[in-house]
């Protein structure tokens, strides 16, 4: 049967489509879009680490298979016609491995879908101390941590390098800081900080800073001594001296130190000042003195250098004594330079001081010669007998008080003179001797006793 021309230009026709999908068919199978899997746990992953990721679906897999980071190949593998994918072993270097990663067949047009792996680099973070690295005991002090990082919204965390301190501080920004209210001598020593944050669903920490140290110190000023007695006192009397100190540390023990003797008192004391005292001088506790505060902080015992010193000088200052005349026979009368006494009576001479200091002597000191006569005194007075007054025993009198204190022997003024005029005939006697009374010359004042 002939057909017409119109039927077979339809069944030619038919022909060619036939064979143009069949073509079709057979390129989309050799050439289907591969799929691209993170074997690894992670897509965030720290520098150093490895990652594992499969290239699946290749189609009649004979050919070089690439793997892809942000567009550009950067490891090739070849597939086997008995496989259907191959695994990429890549180890991450830096921050630029960030990125989508793809794969595909390198000489075809097809490829996968991306997966998105993250390096996080974390950098070492510095540690600076805001205060000073030495603090006072009590006060406070503050740390900062910083890092430089594109990953915000982390932890900071401040640790003792060998103690218990430890602190954290959640932060959106890219440091921290830290405070230690009331230092310790346990806060004593180094310090290092960490960053660590959250990338996808892993954790990352930094490298440890470098230390920072801190340390604690009591400072205790020098403190002030001062007299509060005359820096010169009699002996046998009181003194004082009061040290004093500007601290916080209360509480603690002040002590008096003689310079250069054996004197030292020790005072406890609430405040800030401690006063000592000395009941009953003596020349031993002449010298310089000065003081020192020494207070327990926590566990420490601490002590301030020593005060400026002040000098304590022992004297003893005698009262200028009395003269006096007395005629125990009636032959003593007063004219108008002064007493006059017959000549032929007897006449006495008084030495006397008031109480200071048990014993002692006086000392007639007798201007119409250059000899003097001493006595022992009693009851704070000595009298010098003239059993009759002759012309040799007219002249000025006047009396000297000695006495030794504590192995030092002292005199005091001598006394206003008293003259002594004899009135009447002359005759003449030499000394006569009483009790408790010794000559040291021959003659010298005329018929002069000691009564």
């Amino acid at each position: 049967m002939k057909l017409s021309s119109e039927t077979e230009m339809s069944m030619a026709v038919l022909a060619v489509v036939s064979v143009f999908c069949l073509c079709v068919t057979s390129v989309a199978g050799q050439y289907s879009t591969p799929s691209i899997q993170l074997i690894s746990l992670y897509s965030a992953v720290s520098p150093g680490e490895t990652v594992h990721i499969s290239c699946d679906g290749i189609y009649n897999c004979q050919h070089m298979v690439c793997l892809y980071r942000n567009g550009a190949s950067i490891m090739t593998q070849f597939c086997y016609p008995s496989q259907s994918n191959v695994t990429f072993t890549y180890s991450v270097v830096d921050a630029s491995d960030t990125g989508r990663y793809i794969c595909g067949v390198c000489s075809r047009f097809y490829k996968s879908s991306y997966i998105f792996i993250t390096v996080v680099v974390l950098q070492k973070p510095s540690l600076s101390l805001e205060t000073s690295k030495e603090v006072s005991w009590g006060q406070s002090v503050q740390m900062r941590c910083s890092i430089y990082t594109q990953h915000l919204v982390g932890t900071f965390t401040l640790q003792q390098l060998s103690g218990s301190f430890k602190g954290t501080k959640i932060s959106t920004g890219t440091s921290a800081l830290f405070t230690i209210p009331q230092v310790d001598f346990i806060h004593e020593g180094a310090y290092y900080c960490q960053y660590q944050t959250r990338v996808s669903t892993r954790e990352f920490t930094s490298p440890q800073s470098d230390t920072a140290s801190l340390y604690v110190i009591v400072v205790l000023q020098k403190p002030s001594l001062f007299l509060e007695t005359s820096k010169e006192v009699s002996w046998g009397q009181s003194a004082q001296m009061s040290c004093s100190i500007s601290t916080q540390h209360m509480g603690g023990t002040f002590t008096l130190q003689q310079l250069s003797g054996s004197f030292t008192e020790t005072k406890i004391s609430t405040g800030t000042s401690a006063l000592f005292t000395i009941p009953q001088v003596d020349f031993i506790h002449e010298g310089a003195y000065y003081c020192q505060y020494q207070k327990r902080v926590s566990t420490r015992e601490f002590t301030s250098s020593q005060s400026a010193t002040v000098s304590l000088s022992v004297i003893v200052v005698l009262v200028q004594p009395n003269i006096s005349l007395s005629a125990p026979d009636g032959g003593l009368f007063w004219g108008p330079q002064g007493p006059e006494v017959t000549r032929g009576h007897s006449l006495s001479l008084i030495c006397s001081t008031e109480p200071q200091y048990p014993g002692g002597s006086f000392h007639l000191i007798f201007d119409g010669s250059n000899r003097t006569r001493t006595q022992l005194a009693v009851n704070h007075s000595a009298s010098f007998y003239i059993p009759e007054a002759d012309y040799s025993h007219q002249g000025n009198y006047s009396c000297v008080y000695e006495v030794t204190v504590s192995s030092r022997t002292f005199k005091s003024t001598q006394t206003a003179s008293l003259t002594v005029t004899i009135k009447g005939s002359a005759n003449r006697y030499g000394f006569h001797n009483g009790p408790g009374g010794h000559e040291e010359v021959e003659n010298i004042y005329g018929d002069l006793e000691e009564d």
